[in-house]
Parts: C-alpha cells; sequence; structure tokens
C-alpha cells in the first residue's frame, strides 16, 4: 500500500509538472517534445527534427544570432563561463547600435547562472528585434517557457524546433512551446 501511495504521489507530481509546462502546447509541439526526449534518452536522432539552416542579410546579424545560440546552449548546459564567453563575442560583434550592449554585458559580469537567465531574457528580446528582417533564408524560432521567473514565462530564439529550455537547463529542459517562427522553414 505504501508502494502505491508513493507511486500515486509521483504520477501526480509529473502530471503538474507537464500540465504547467505544456498546456499550451499544440499537439505538434507536444509531439516533437516527445520524440525529442526519446532521442535524448538513447535513441536514434529523430528523422523529424529541423535545425534550420540559416542565412541573414548582413553578416553582423549572422555574428550577433551565432553568438546568441552559443550563450543560449551555454545556459542551457548551465555553464556560466561559456555563457559569459559567448555574452563576450556578442558585444564584439553587435557594434555600438546593438540594443543588447547592457543584457550581453550583465550575462558576461555575471558569476550566477540566475543573474545571467535573467539577463538572457532581455538579450533574447533585444536580439529579436535586431534579427526583424533579417533573416535571408531559413526559420529563427521564438519560444516560451510559462514557467520562467517564477511563472511569469520567457522567451528565447533557437536555430531549431526542438525546445532547449535555457531558463531552466535540465531540470525542465523540454518545457517550453513555439511561439513564433520568424523567417521561412
Amino acid at each position: 500500500m505504501k508502494k502505491l501511495s508513493l507511486l500515486g504521489s509521483a504520477l501526480a507530481l509529473s502530471m503538474f509538472l507537464l500540465a504547467g509546462c505544456g498546456g499550451a502546447k499544440n499537439e505538434e509541439n507536444h509531439e516533437h517534445s516527445h520524440e525529442h526526449t526519446m532521442q535524448e534518452s538513447g535513441g536514434e536522432k529523430d528523422h523529424h527534427e529541423k535545425k534550420a539552416d540559416i542565412s541573414f542579410k548582413d553578416e553582423k546579424s549572422g555574428k550577433v544570432f551565432q553568438h546568441y545560440i552559443h550563450v543560449k546552449t551555454a545556459l542551457v548546459n548551465g555553464d556560466v563561463a561559456e555563457a559569459s564567453n559567448g555574452a563576450e563575442m556578442i558585444l564584439a560583434s553587435g557594434g555600438s547600435d546593438f540594443e543588447g550592449v547592457e543584457a550581453a554585458e550583465a550575462i558576461k559580469e555575471a558569476s550566477d547562472i540566475k543573474d545571467q537567465r535573467a539577463a538572457f531574457a532581455d538579450l533574447s528580446a533585444a536580439v529579436e528585434k535586431a534579427l526583424e528582417g533579417k533573416i535571408e533564408t531559413g526559420a529563427v524560432y521564438k519560444q516560451y517557457c510559462p514557467m520562467a521567473f517564477n511563472n511569469q514565462g520567457g522567451y528565447w530564439l533557437s536555430d531549431q524546433e526542438a525546445i532547449r529550455n535555457p531558463y531552466f537547463g535540465d531540470k525542465m529542459l523540454n518545457c517550453g512551446r513555439i511561439d513564433k517562427v520568424m523567417g521561412e522553414l
């Protein structure tokens, strides 16, 4: 009976987490999230996964996005030093007219992953604005986690459909949904 009660509690907690994170997902995103979870658990690479080959109308936009993805990946992995390195590269390539300078500086200087993740939300908004009208081919995915920042929610950009949550990393790697696609698939 004790085992059954423990199993029921674990199931209830799992359902709560799934409902909080995935309640607003459409079926396609849920399907992709499930496929990617299967992939991470040792399955073969999912042939449905779409990673965009993206080209930009100018070199600066391409470099900023490349370094932004570097920061995002570092945050997904919980790597403070690598997030700082990526932010430093954004600062070097973004130029003085890039609106995300303060956010990139904050990520570069922060020694705590929570502070970097908070600044990353501002960096994401600045990069999104900087990329408007600059995508020549491919697609950039605007993704959203409703549970980020104490359920206030947080957006980020990705070069692939697969959800890799930079706000929670491995704690809730697949929590999120695609809210917008910039460019063309």
